[in-house]
């Protein structure tokens, strides 16, 4: 039994993305989604446990652990309950108290990714939402994000369905680690239609910096009185701490410049199109290699058939 188990994980896990864990985590309520802890910040050196559980029997279920080093990046596995240790990660079960640990002695900063706890008794795998370890590097200071927000540009008019738009940008820098979520609200209300937001942060030097994007209508915008304020939560390691920039409709933009420094719009634009730059570069790395897997699983079983058909 664990050898098949073992040898089905094996393609699952060259070929899981962080797409099919996404999925997963998303399912319905009947389905054993494992609960794990949230972002973590440690020195190098210490040790952490990360304890996941489920709300059903976990005996009834092969349990596991993967990593993702950085997001777009492949998961890849780490542990099982049936291995106990592999170096440094030490795996523990607990079916009476229904909880399944990954133990991590003497933490390095490439320890550094989202550890998914996992539960399979068939295909498919369902996976946690992932927990955040970052552990900090040599001469990098902890530091809370600089928010501002940027009106429209008087030159954007329309969108692909000719309707009047406007995009309002807002820019978190300065931060580190890049422990950050970025939500809208206008006038108060929370908004979730029209958000878009960069993911995973960009690196800037020893610093992160994330854009998020609001489009409104130009109405919306054009009416005075109206709030719209982009709030950013950023974890130190120990305690989140909440960071919010606004601008107000019916402003003429022309005019406008941004602090710090005195940045117009226009600058802060061309940051975010390089972190777009870095996102499609990172997914394209992500297709390549699902490919040289592909390629590489279907050698393989060419040569074990062509073995067999010798015997």
């Amino acid at each position: 039994m664990e050898d098949r188990q073992s040898g089905s994980l094996a393609v699952r896990e060259a070929n899981v993305t962080h797409t099919a864990v996404y999925f997963c985590a998303a399912g319905l309520a009947a389905v054993p989604v494992p609960v794990q802890p949230g972002d973590l910040t440690l020195q190098p050196g210490a040790a952490i446990t990360l304890t996941c559980s489920l709300a059903s029997d976990m005996s009834s279920y092969t349990m596991l652990w993967y990593r993702q080093h950085v997001y777009g990046d492949p998961i890849e596995f780490i542990i099982k309950e049936y291995d106990t240790s592999r170096g440094r990660f030490k795996a523990t079960l607990d079916t009476k108290q229904n909880r399944f640990s990954l133990g991590i002695s003497e933490l390095q900063v490439n320890d550094s990714g989202t550890f998914y706890c996992a539960a399979t008794n068939s295909e498919p795998a369902f996976f946690g939402k992932g927990t955040k370890l970052t552990v900090l590097e040599p001469g990098c200071i902890v530091s809370p994000p600089t928010v501002v927000v940027l009106p429209p540009s008087e030159k954007e008019c329309r969108d692909r369905k000719e309707q009047l738009k406007k995009t309002l940008v807002c820019v978190a820098s300065g931060f580190y680690p890049d422990h950050v979520s970025v939500s809208w609200t206008v006038n108060g209300q929370s908004v979730i239609k029209g958000v878009a937001s960069d993911h995973p942060a960009l690196r800037v030097d020893d610093k992160y910096q994330i854009t998020s994007r609001l489009r409104v209508e130009a109405r919306k915008w054009y009416t005075g009185g109206n709030i719209f304020t982009c709030n950013v939560s950023f974890f130190n390691g120990n305690d989140t701490i909440y960071t919010s920039a606004e601008v107000y409709g019916g402003v003429d933009v022309r005019w406008i410049k941004t602090e710090p420094d005195g940045e117009t719009r226009e600058e802060f634009v061309k940051v975010t199109q390089t972190a777009k730059l870095s996102y499609i570069v990172m997914i394209v790395k992500n297709i390549v290699y699902g490919v040289f897997v592909t390629i590489l699983a279907w050698k393989l079983g060419l040569g074990r058939s062509h073995a067999t058909a010798k015997k």
